[in-house]
């Protein structure tokens, strides 16, 4: 699903610089001076190409050919020409420099509020993306404007685009957190659909790809839950488990307090199926905070999925006892998980409410239980939930 980032506007004072004065120059120059000084910026220009034409290393043409543009919006226009400037000399610089930084904010403002409109009118998103490559042109140093012009592209669905624009915001900053956690979700998301169409080395590159950026938002905001399990995740897939049982359980050794720490140390472990270990972390993640309600789903989630283990294990060897010819014994210790996962995703669910997926599971969690009544109306608000998205 594609998500929205609103965005607010970059204020800068602009001041833009003209010179038009008649100090002494060619016949061609002086007219061009002139033309300006009426607003005839049509035939100011006309006269500037024609003096070009004959005298192509005139400093002060290229720059007035570049105010000239400044005035008539053809900010391309106007960037070549002062580029054109000042490779002749530096006599216009700080003049130049002045008005590249003016337009690059005022297209960037343009770009933030165009982007803005554009999840009214999708329309507005070709004109932002058009204004982010001229101030991009204009301050090619500023790694802000390709992080917004990232996001532009990423409304619009062109995920490459918006990777390249990343890629060049965190070479630009490297200490960005935020472009990091956005540029690997962008990675992660490729390696999914690199996996799913049968690219397993492909989808391996993407990922590692991910723990690398990942690291990076991790280091910038290690409290964030998203980053620590995004970084777990993204070491999983790249089969590089060891890294993050590393990660986790340092975070854990190094702040034993710290809930994120603690549930991020549960998911991973939860994920090897390692259920009283998982169990135990996101125990004390509720203890810290009873209110954490990630921890409490998840705790609910273990102790779920390890009853759901024990199950399918009793299930099969009743299955193969009666294949045998054995008296098959009932199991059902399974239940036993099943009743201390409800508490849990009872409480999740009353902080969820509308969360379709978590009364399905209530709705299964109590039919196991022979709870009908209750799983009979977890299963009614499940069809509730569902029919209203």
């Amino acid at each position: 699903m594609r998500r929205y980032f609103p965005l607010s506007v970059f204020f800068a004072v602009v001041v833009l610089f003209s010179t038009t004065g008649f100090q002494c120059g060619s016949a061609g120059i002086t007219s061009a001076k002139l033309y300006m000084q009426q607003s005839q910026w049509g035939k100011a220009e006309q006269s500037l190409l024609i003096e070009l034409a004959k005298n192509p290393n005139s400093e002060e043409a290229w720059f007035l050919l570049g105010q000239t543009r400044l005035e008539t919006k053809n900010y391309t226009g106007m960037n070549e020409a002062y580029t054109k400037a000042l490779s002749v000399s530096d006599a216009h610089k700080s003049e130049i420099q002045r008005n590249r930084l003016a337009i690059w904010a005022k297209l960037y403002n343009d770009g933030v509020s165009e982007y803005n409109q554009g999840k009214e009118d999708p329309a507005q998103y070709e004109k932002a993306v058009e204004d982010f490559a001229t101030a991009i042109s204009l301050c090619p140093d500023s790694a802000g404007t390709y992080y917004v012009a990232a996001l532009t592209h990423y409304a619009m669905d062109n995920k490459t685009a918006a990777r390249e624009h990343l890629e060049i915001s965190l070479e630009k900053d490297p200490a960005d957190g935020e472009a990091a956690s956005f540029l690997g979700q962008l990675y992660y998301m490729h390696g999914l659909e690199k996996d799913a169409a049968g690219d397993s080395v492909g989808a391996v590159e993407e990922f590692s790809k991910a723990a690398g950026v990942f690291e990076i938002a991790y280091k910038h905001d290690p409290g964030n839950t998203e980053n620590i399990t995004n970084l777990i995740d993204s070491y999983e897939q790249a089969n590089q488990s060891d890294r993050a049982m590393a990660l986790t359980k340092e975070a854990v050794e190094t702040d034993p307090e710290n809930k994120v720490f603690r549930y991020a140390y549960g998911v991973f472990l939860l994920k090897q199926e390692e259920f009283a270990a998982s169990i135990e972390q996101f125990e004390k993640a509720v203890e810290i905070d009873p209110e954490y309600d990630d921890a409490t789903y998840n705790l609910g989630v273990a102790y779920l999925n390890w009853g759901v283990k024990l199950k399918d294990e009793a299930d099969r060897s009743a299955e193969e006892a009666a294949s045998a010819g054995k008296e098959v014994k009932e199991d059902r210790s399974y239940q036993e998980k099943f009743r201390a996962s409800l508490p849990h995703l009872e409480k999740a669910a009353e902080a969820r409410g509308e969360e379709a997926g978590l009364w399905q599971q209530l709705g299964k969690v109590y039919a196991n239980l022979n709870m009908v009544e209750k799983s009979q109306a977890a299963y009614e608000k499940y069809d509730e939930i569902v029919k209203e998205q």
